[in-house]
């Protein structure tokens, strides 16, 4: 609490009576010193008895505006307060202050409270001291006054209400928030374990490619090899007709006929092959289509959540309309204040599947841009040279 005499002393209130009526409007009346310069920022505010800081007023009125003359600077000034924005309990004191545009208080009153007024005190009012100031309402005010306590104790029920809507709407959007991450989660785990499955196939074909590669290569040589020793059969031959020894023909012929058992059989392998890789073909085609599928159903979840978490806000209501609901004892405005922090949906490329919390939507397709990624399946081919991932992408036309 402010304890400076000589800053007090700077503003002096007059005529403040011991109690002032409730439901009724009050003239707070006081002089500036002489060498006192006011400011239109300065203020002055009904306080409780026991305050401690400028913060703890009930109420307060923005200063006249005046001239530099000295009478007016000596001459009574006014500040008046409506009968609602005033205390409405009868047993705690409250002072007047004057508080300048640096938050210091420049003069501060006698204690004075609220009492209801009743008829039989009107003689006793007439009676009392100079001091005692009496204020007269008439009956309209009265009734005028008791239609706004009406009319704000109304708008405050449908505050209330509408808050409550506002919450439980919340509620519902919050359950259904957690229900589709859930359901996210769910997918992403099985397009993860999508994608190492495609991965393996794609592994295993490409050794069934390599391995079909190196039984060509070997069926060459060996054709090479079945026409070196039909040349040789045919050389024997000739010199059989010409009387030499029949053993070395009968050796080529042989050999002859055991290269081309294996030739045979080198083709069934290699059509075995074909066949594996055409069906591999199929299925990996089929595991493009799960995947483009579980992508697209995840990007749609991925929006649903962005709308689903966008903050709910409910109406403002006017700092007046709020500030004159406070004469209201037992009926409270109810406003959603919502503490829990919203937790930011985690951006994820649709390709690597890596996570990129914090980025925006705009950072993550640049990224997904930079992937080499298969048109057919969706593999990503970032570490292949430019001709191995063309084969890969003609491959699917096979």
């Amino acid at each position: 609490m402010y304890n400076s005499t000589d800053a007090f002393s700077q503003v002096a209130f007059k005529d403040v009576p011991q109690s002032y009526p409730l439901a009724t409007s009050i003239n707070c009346c006081y002089t500036l010193a002489a060498h006192f310069q006011p400011s239109p920022r300065d203020w002055v505010g009904i306080f409780k008895v026991g305050w401690s800081t400028i913060k703890d007023y009930h109420t307060f009125m923005w200063v006249e505006s005046c001239g530099d003359s000295n009478q007016e600077q000596s001459s009574t000034r006014h500040a008046y307060f409506k009968e609602y924005y005033l205390p409405k309990d009868e047993l705690d004191f409250y002072q007047f202050c004057y508080v300048n545009s640096s938050g210091q208080v420049c003069g501060a009153s006698t204690p004075f409270c609220f009492k209801s007024q009743h008829p039989n005190d009107e003689q006793s009012a007439a009676n009392g001291s100079d001091n005692d100031l009496m204020v007269i309402t008439t009956q309209e005010e009265v009734d005028q006054s008791d239609r706004e306590i009406a009319a704000l104790k109304d708008e405050a029920n449908r505050i209330r209400q509408q808050n409550e809507e506002l919450e439980t709407a919340l509620r519902e959007e919050r359950r259904e928030a957690a229900i589709l991450k859930d359901k996210y989660d769910e997918l992403a785990s099985e397009l993860y374990l999508t994608k190492q499955q495609h991965d393996h196939l794609l592994s295993t074909w490409q050794e069934q490619q390599e391995e079909i590669q190196r039984l060509k290569e070997m069926l060459t040589h060996m054709n090479n090899q079945v026409e070196l020793q039909e040349q040789n059969l045919a050389e024997c031959t000739e010199s059989d007709h010409k009387g030499d020894d029949g053993g070395l023909l009968l050796q080529i012929e042989l050999q002859l006929r055991e290269a081309q058992a294996m030739i045979a059989n080198k083709d069934v392998v290699i059509e075995e092959k074909n066949n594996l890789m055409a069906m591999m073909k199929r299925h990996n085609q089929e595991l493009a289509q799960e995947n483009q599928k579980l992508t697209d159903d995840m990007e749609e979840l991925r929006k649903t959540l962005d709308d689903l978490q966008k903050p709910v806000t409910a109406r403002s209501v006017q700092p007046e309309a709020t500030e004159m609901c406070d004469i209201s004892d037992d009926t409270p405005v109810v406003s959603i204040v919502d503490n829990d922090e919203q937790d930011q949906p985690t951006l994820m490329c649709r390709y690597c599947l890596e996570s990129f919390p914090g980025s925006t939507r705009a950072e993550v397709e640049y990224h997904e841009r930079n992937h080499q990624v298969c048109p057919f399946c969706t593999l990503i081919c970032d570490n292949m040279e430019q001709n191995v991932f063309e084969d890969h992408v003609y491959s699917h036309e096979m």
